[in-house]
């Protein structure tokens, strides 16, 4: 629960939002909406109203723009024609489904799960609709190639400009949100590395924060490739400071994606890029299928990385063996999963949930069953295919280098949704 000034600055953000709208064109409001609220608002928090989901503070930016962009005038269609929209329907479709199969109620020890009614199913689709706000806003608003340039160069400021709050707790730990806010919603001893810390600042998790940093080193690549100056300084100077800052961050899968797209944005055309990036994509997401074969060589992975690293070893066994009993919980209601109420978590016989979950597709799995995890997984890769589709109609060769950097970028976070769930409103809306 935040402090009197945090539960004022949530509740006042619509205000900020209205003001945005009308101060600066929709385009750069709305950028400004999302990109503050995940820099700046309470993590962590949400307010829970009768009849409709909990709002945080991503769904209160959505929220709060779609009501004044209605009320402005500037009407958008959420499911224009085409693919995309008709995946995006059908994945709505299995939401209720999902929730109209699991009206069961059951107990585990001393805990009771509740079946779900039609309130919950409509709360799902409300819930689903508000996540995927940044997308229908993106998809409307900012769907003009030639504004690209203008969206990367915001994207790195605001990276520049988080950093030194970030430097603070790297010397000092991660303390802001706890300053600022007056509580913390991360464990303190995940964030600990070595004999230093991972940043968090008010964002949360330190190590999404990573992931968002790498996406903010992506754009800046993408300039650089172009020649374009960040405010005073030139983007190869941009760069070389965001490297550092995202070493610091001390988290190897966000510098891993780093190494990667820059391979992609400096050795490869801006063609091949989006061809690469859908392969990785899809090669990506045989992983959860080799998963559920039960074909994948778990051990042998942790029997060769036990003979360079025993930690990093424990670690991912870690991860396998809550994966392997987290996939025989879904593979009980395989279709459409066990929807919500943590009802697709596992739970020893009195009532202790004794599961992790980090990977999206294991969440997704458990939750939505097979026809959820492939339709959400469509969603992601749709937009790629179509990406590298289409690439070479466009002229300006400065363009194409934008369009490819958003196509690694979202490929970043399909590879990323495997091991944890760093894909943020910012991926969907760009």
């Amino acid at each position: 629960m935040p402090n009197i000034f945090g539960s004022l600055v949530f509740y006042s953000w619509p205000l900020v939002v209205l003001w945005l709208l009308s101060k600066y064109p929709v385009k750069q409001a709305i950028f400004a909406a999302f990109t503050l609220a995940i820099l700046f608002l309470p993590n962590g928090f949400s307010v829970d109203y009768p009849l409709i989901p909990p709002i945080d503070r991503e769904t209160l930016t959505s929220l709060s723009l779609a009501v004044f962009l209605f009320f402005k005038g500037k009407k958008f269609t959420l499911f224009p024609s085409g693919l995309p929209s008709k995946i995006l329907i059908g994945y709505l479709i299995i939401l209720v489904i999902s929730a109209w199969t699991n009206s069961d109620s059951f107990v585990i020890g001393d805990k009771f799960f509740p079946g779900l009614t039609q309130h919950d199913i409509f709360s799902t689709i409300v819930r689903t609709l508000l996540t995927l706000m940044p997308f229908f806003l993106g998809r409307y608003f900012l769907n003009n190639i030639e504004d690209n340039e203008k969206i990367f160069k915001a994207l790195v400021v605001m990276g520049l400009l988080y950093t030194p709050l970030m430097l603070v707790e790297l010397r000092l730990s991660p303390q802001f949100h706890n300053w600022v806010y007056g509580y913390s919603n991360v464990d303190f001893l995940q964030q600990i590395r070595g004999d230093g810390y991972r940043p968090t600042v008010l964002y949360g998790h330190g190590l999404a924060l990573a992931f968002w940093i790498s996406t903010c080193l992506i754009a800046a690549m993408a300039l650089q490739k172009n020649r374009v100056r960040v405010l005073v300084f030139s983007t190869s100077k941009v760069v070389i400071y965001l490297c550092i800052i995202l070493v610091l961050c001390k988290t190897w899968s966000a510098m891993a994606y780093m190494l990667l797209a820059s391979l992609f944005v400096f050795k490869l055309k801006p063609l091949k890029q989006t061809k690469w990036a859908l392969i990785l994509a899809v090669i990506v997401f045989m992983y959860p299928v080799a998963k559920v074969m039960n074909i994948f060589p778990d051990h042998e992975i942790i029997s060769t990385i036990q003979e360079f690293s025993p930690e990093r070893a424990d670690s991912l066994s870690f991860r396998f063996d809550n994966e392997a009993i987290l996939l025989d919980r879904a593979l009980e209601r395989p279709y459409f999963g066990w929807s919500g109420y943590g009802r697709n978590r596992v739970y020893n016989k009195y009532g202790r949930d004794i599961s992790v979950t980090d990977g999206k597709w294991i969440i997704e799995l458990g939750v939505n069953g097979f026809m959820g995890f492939v339709f959400f997984y469509a969603i992601l890769l749709i937009p790629l295919y179509y990406a590298h589709k289409n690439i070479e109609n466009i002229d300006n060769p400065r363009h194409k280098v934008y369009f490819a950097a958003l196509a690694i970028m979202l490929a970043i976070g399909v590879i990323d949704s495997v091991p944890n769930t760093g894909m943020s409103i910012m991926h969907l809306l760009l």
